[in-house]
């Protein structure tokens, strides 16, 4: 027999979009649970595990889906941590609000009319676990670089997944189907998650035969196709015997359209784990491929984007990469030291993946190419006033996690430059604690010495000459970092006693003295 909790707690937890909750709760959440499922009888319950960007579009994507009727197909309950980082995205969720901002109003809508259809909670409580018919696992792999990523130095993190799944598998019912999500260093699923699942099961009587566990890896990409990436893309499964793989293929056939997009069933749950970590490395590898190249085309003085857009019309070669401000986010910045790591630490081999990891430290370094050309171009940097639009990872979305502008600030901050923020997305920024500016307004003030457009935000696109020309002080640079302004742009702002320098834009950069 279940005992309600009196362990209430007051949690103060700050979004990213300025959101103070301010929330007393009590951990043991039986009641309100119990009475979600009655609301919801006959449906079967998925447990979402982990309510960040992945968790969250997941959340939504289960919640509208439909049976024949076009009623709610199941009863969907996202759980998270009870600490103050995490709580605020329980409190958002349970008022109606999505703990996610970015530019596709699809997903917006698409919560909104579930959580009025009242099949969409969310809750700390790991009683959840025990009602689950299935549980998608969206918790993170961190990972701690060194300063080479080569060498020594580096770390992934994996006791706070191990303790989740743990922790999940000592409530589940044996019927209970498991689908992990989390980008995992190959192996993870055979020879680490399951053992442990086989162990919890021992202790509580159940056979090992009965562990239903499957993997498939997500492709979200929050910004405006944020929702149909999960419902309207292909995706990739395995499982640990066929029972698991044809009950996570229904699963997936009932959230996905799978008539335009069918789903791709690997062999077994390591292949699928491959699959994610190589699918980022080799966009990482594209990355740094490009980066080398951005540096002989700066030299040059050679413009590198009319170079590639006419490279990109040979059908084998549209998907090469355009120069950059850096790389952040929280997959091409980790997902090849995770491949790495599994390739040592679960495989046992001393072959290296080289090229791959190397690309990750290409990338980390990329601001630091922007940062040369700025301090080239600008000479003295102390108490310059340095504008940087843009602290996302990734245009018109709200993730600031690794994100490049984060580098950028703190060298510039180290050369003792005035720095200020402007994003039109993040009012933010949980890595720095501070709040970012939105309105641009307030910035034409200060009139600044310097702008680096770090991110290509739709915003930036479409602002004028006239525009930019009443951020900066006569005379201003423009670091042009993301390829944001055109030459006509740039023409107009070099005929108004402008200076202009960008990443890949050599025929930029060579019209000034260095």
């Amino acid at each position: 027999m279940r005992k309600e909790g009196l362990c209430k707690k007051k949690l103060i937890s700050k979004s990213p979009f300025g959101d103070g909750y301010e929330l007393e709760y009590n951990v043991k959440d039986f009641r309100r649970i119990d009475e979600f499922i009655n609301q919801n009888r006959g449906r079967k319950v998925v447990v979402i595990q982990g309510l960040g960007f992945v968790g969250s579009a997941m959340l939504t994507a289960v919640a509208r889906a439909k049976n024949k009727k076009r009623l709610p197909l199941y009863a969907v309950i996202g759980v998270d941590l009870a600490k103050p980082s995490s709580y605020w995205k329980i409190g958002m969720i349970n008022d109606g609000k999505l703990p996610v901002k970015c530019s596709d109003i699809s997903l917006y809508r698409s919560f909104k009319k579930s959580f009025k259809s009242g099949n969409i909670m969310a809750t700390a409580d790991a009683y959840a676990y025990s009602i689950a018919d299935i549980v998608l696992v969206s918790i993170n792999l961190d990972v701690k670089k060194g300063n080479n990523v080569l060498r020594k130095g580096k770390k992934v993190f994996t006791d706070r997944f191990n303790l989740a799944l743990r922790g999940m598998a000592k409530y589940i019912k044996p019927s209970c189907l498991i689908i992990v999500e989390s980008t995992l260093p190959p192996g993870t699923c055979e020879k680490v998650l399951l053992p442990r699942i086989k162990t919890e099961f021992r202790k509580r009587g159940y056979k090992s035969s009965e562990i239903k566990l499957a993997y498939s890896y997500e492709r979200v990409m929050p910004g405006e196709n944020y929702l149909k990436s999960v419902i309207s893309y292909y995706r990739i499964f395995s499982a640990i015997n066929d029972k698991s793989k044809k009950e996570a293929r229904k699963f997936l056939e009932s959230i996905i359209d799978t008539n335009s997009y069918p789903l791709t069933e690997l062999s077994d749950v390591t292949a699928a784990e491959i699959g994610k970590v190589l699918e980022n490395s080799y966009r990482a590898t594209n990355i740094a491929f490009i980066q080398e190249w951005t540096r002989l085309a700066e030299l040059a003085g050679v413009n590198l984007f009319e170079v590639i857009d006419g490279i990109r019309k040979r059908h084998t070669h549209r998907n090469i990469m355009f120069p950059g401000f850096g790389v952040g986010g929280y997959c091409l910045t980790k997902d090849p030291i995770l491949a790495e790591w599994g390739n040592k630490e679960i495989f046992n081999s001393n072959d290296r993946l080289n090229m791959t990891v190397g690309a990750v430290e290409i990338n980390d370094k990329m601001p630091l190419h922007s940062f040369a050309l700025l301090r080239k171009y600008l000479k003295k940097l102390n108490k310059r006033k340095i504008l940087i639009m843009g602290v996302s990872y990734l245009n018109d979305i709200a993730d600031t996690r690794f994100s490049p502008s984060k580098f950028f600030y703190k060298i510039c901050k180290k050369r003792g430059s005035y720095v200020m923020f402007h994003d039109p997305i993040v009012t933010y920024w949980p890595e720095l604690g501070v709040d970012v500016n939105n309105d641009l307004e307030r910035v034409r003030v200060e009139k600044v010495d310097a702008i680096v457009l770090a991110v290509r935000h739709s915003e930036y696109i479409h602002m004028t000459v006239r525009h930019f020309a009443k951020l900066l002080k006569p005379g201003g640079f423009i670091l042009d970092a993301n390829n944001i302004i055109d030459d006509r742009k740039a023409d107009s702002l070099r005929a108004m006693g402008f200076k202009l320098i960008g990443v890949g834009k050599g025929h930029w950069n060579k019209m000034l003295k260095g």
